[in-house]
């Protein structure tokens, strides 16, 4: 699929995924960019939930659902492939999800917050991890697991 204006993001959007989905854009592929987490992250709602209570209130489980009509009305507009990347907890998590069932052709994930070895395991797309030297909870040991989940997976096939 060509460019379209339908892929454009408003210019005020705080999208996290701002930034590289104006350069998939501008390298002339279609972007879409749906809300799974419907409202902003703001570092003071920690400070009054924890942040086990936000994650709860923002699963994955919704996110994949609603990914499936997306992907579908693209397919159905002429996308011969389809694929996703995802920041932080509940899109990382959406975007293995969706390459565990093949409903996309290639997955990126960054900052893969949460996302465990288990979940990493099945995936049946080509996956690019990236994470960060410096990071807490997506640890650069983390990423090694992960990798070793997907070589040792790509062995057995």
């Amino acid at each position: 699929m060509g460019l379209s204006e339908e892929a454009q993001l408003p210019e005020d959007s705080k999208l996290r995924g701002r930034k590289l989905a104006d350069k998939v854009l501008a390298a002339g592929y279609y972007v879409v960019v749906p809300d799974f987490i419907r409202e902003p992250f703001v570092l003071e709602d920690i400070a009054n939930n924890p942040l086990e209570v936000w994650l709860k209130d923002h699963g994955m489980d919704k996110g994949f659902e609603e990914a499936k009509p997306i992907i579908e009305t693209l397919k159905s507009k002429g996308a011969s492939s389809v694929g996703a990347a995802g920041f932080c907890w509940v899109v990382s998590k959406v975007v293995v999800e969706l390459s565990k069932v093949e409903l996309i052709q290639a997955a990126v994930i960054l900052h893969p917050a949460w996302v465990t070895v288990d979940d990493i395991k099945g995936v049946k797309v080509p996956i690019a991890v990236l994470g960060s030297e410096i990071d807490h909870i997506a640890t650069p040991e983390l990423l090694k697991q992960y990798d070793e989940a997907l070589t040792s997976q790509s062995k057995v096939g």
